[in-house]
């Protein structure tokens, strides 16, 4: 019977403990791929559901406000609206919690439009040019979204203001504008807030001429006039003083 020396044993031992720890290195290896491959699949999961979150609430706003139109306001119920999108009415109460948070999250998403388009528009260098354009597209926005506009102007069944947050960015950007406009020395005898409320009392009571006398006869031609008409007074104001 042969005897091994004591250091061909301790290879043996070496050469063992190695092979025992290759399969446990593989083992972790796997694990962490099998962790990785999880983690991608419940985020596609997770990606799937809020498109399809997003979705659901962009049906069921465009399907409020095509039953806005037809019922010339908010008398809806939600059963009404859970047909005409296509969802339930829990669906519905799931993702509004009731007909105000309905109507205030078809407010904000429709305003922020307006907002978004306005936060678009760089500067031109003509200010008076950059403020009419802003002030346009703010009584186009109202002209093409009535019931939008109505409803921005009353309280909900908890005698909230309906006006939505985005309805402030519109404000500001608009804001921002008059500012640059008096910067430039156009403002007349007017100061900034004056020329400022003057301006937005202008561009509000024609979109809600609009509203409240759809005959009346308030074309776009019309509307640029009446702008053109304010900021050549100021300049006249300004001349005269």
């Amino acid at each position: 019977m042969s005897s091994s020396s004591p250091r061909e044993l301790s290879r043996g031992a070496s050469a063992a403990g190695l092979a025992e720890s290759i399969p446990a290195i593989d083992r972790s290896g796997a694990d962490a791929k099998a962790d990785a491959s999880a983690q991608r699949a419940g985020s596609r999961q997770a990606e799937r559901r809020e498109r399809q979150r997003q979705e659901a609430r962009r049906t069921i706003l465009d399907a409020t406000e095509a039953l806005m139109i037809e019922k010339n306001g908010s008398d809806f119920s939600i059963r009404a609206l859970g047909k005409r999108a296509g969802y339930s009415a829990p669906t519905v109460y799931h993702y509004f919690g009731d007909k105000d948070g309905l109507i205030d999250a078809l407010l904000e998403e429709r305003v922020s439009r307006l907002a978004e388009k306005l936060e678009r528009v760089a500067p031109t260098g003509d200010a008076q040019a950059d403020l009419r354009a802003m002030l346009l597209a703010y009584f186009h926005f109202s002209a093409d979204n009535p019931n939008v506009t109505r409803l921005m102007s009353t309280l909900s069944r908890k005698g909230e203001s309906r006006e939505p947050d985005a309805m402030q960015r519109v404000k500001d950007h608009i804001g921002g504008a008059v500012d640059r406009f008096g910067q430039s020395g156009r403002l007349g005898v007017f100061d900034r807030d004056s020329a400022g409320q003057i301006l937005w009392a202008l561009a509000y009571g024609l979109a809600s001429l609009r509203l409240s006398q759809p005959d009346f006869s308030l074309d776009d031609r019309f509307v640029e006039r009446a702008l053109d008409a304010l900021f050549l007074g100021m300049a006249e104001m300004e001349n005269a003083k």
